[in-house]
């Protein structure tokens, strides 16, 4: 959701971190729905000298008040050349919100990313295959694309369904959908929800085998534990949901681009833009 040494203020990488736990780092579900906590800012005179990640800032709310929801096409700061002071600004100002992702691409790079403390904004760190930072990018966005990239990229994109063992009682209906909806994608997700449907310990170690791991996942800790990870199969999600214990509350399959719930919305972005307008009025000394 293994810590590097990164020049930046997220907890272990924020992203790197949350998966290394013994439980792979469970994303939690709320108990209640958080509501926005303003970062702590400095004052105007405090930044007065820390020109590059005020313009940063600045650049970053020109280029949200223009974008229009693009998956692909969004809003990209790179501060990799920013000093220790103007950086530690940006750190103080996005903080570390609920959701972080990481993906390992086919090169052997990997891309730990952070949710800040507006929806929708996120810290993206990228490393080489040995763990050198190559470089550090805010990116505002439903979420960042290479997290579904990365794993269509990866993924199979047809289901060869092996001879079962008889014992099995589910598992081959199941495995027949989903290869029928990787072959006919619709519009909308197709979810199957494995917390209805009479699955046997063997189905579901079955499908596990045969559905595989994926190299892109998403940690929430957020509106609920909850962890989306990519299977080896072109658009295949699982998508699990727990409570305080790590038991399983909601555990599906979807089949699509990238689960919604892993999205920030549209209103997401536009509260995170006047949240982000505030602060900045704040550091010219506006307020």
């Amino acid at each position: 959701m293994n810590i590097k040494p990164f020049p930046v203020a997220v907890v272990g990488l924020g992203p790197g971190s949350q998966p290394e736990d013994p439980d792979l780092a469970y994303m939690p579900l709320p108990r209640e729905i958080d509501s926005f906590d303003q970062p702590t800012l400095p004052t105007s005179e405090e930044v007065e000298h820390l020109h590059a990640a005020k313009q940063v800032i600045a650049e970053l709310i020109a280029q949200l008040q223009g974008y229009q929801g693009d998956a692909e096409v969004y809003p990209v700061q790179d501060i990799s050349q920013l000093d220790a002071a103007n950086r530690q600004l940006i750190n103080q100002l996005l903080g570390e919100g609920e959701v972080s992702c990481r993906v390992k691409l086919l090169d052997g790079r990997e891309l730990d990313m952070q949710e800040s403390v507006f929806a929708g904004i996120w810290r993206v760190l990228e490393s080489s295959a040995d763990g050198q930072l190559l470089a550090d990018r805010i990116e505002a966005c439903p979420i960042p694309a290479p997290v579904w990239q990365a794993a269509r990229a990866f993924g199979k994109g047809e289901l060869d369904i092996p001879t079962l063992p008889d014992q099995l009682m589910n598992a081959g209906p199941v495995l027949t959908e989903i290869a029928a909806a990787m072959q006919n994608p619709g519009s909308e997700a197709h979810i199957i929800n494995f917390s209805l449907l009479p699955m046997s310990p063997a189905d579901m170690d079955c499908l596990d085998a045969i559905l595989g791991p994926g190299n892109s996942g998403v940690f929430s800790r957020g509106y609920g534990k909850c962890r989306i990870m990519a299977t080896s199969l072109r658009n295949v999600w699982r998508v699990q949901y727990f409570n305080g214990m790590n038991s399983i509350l909601l555990d599906t399959l979807e089949i699509t681009r990238i689960p919604e719930v892993a999205l920030a919305s549209e209103d997401d972005l536009a509260d995170s833009l006047d949240r982000l307008q505030e602060a900045w009025q704040w550091l010219q000394g506006e307020y």
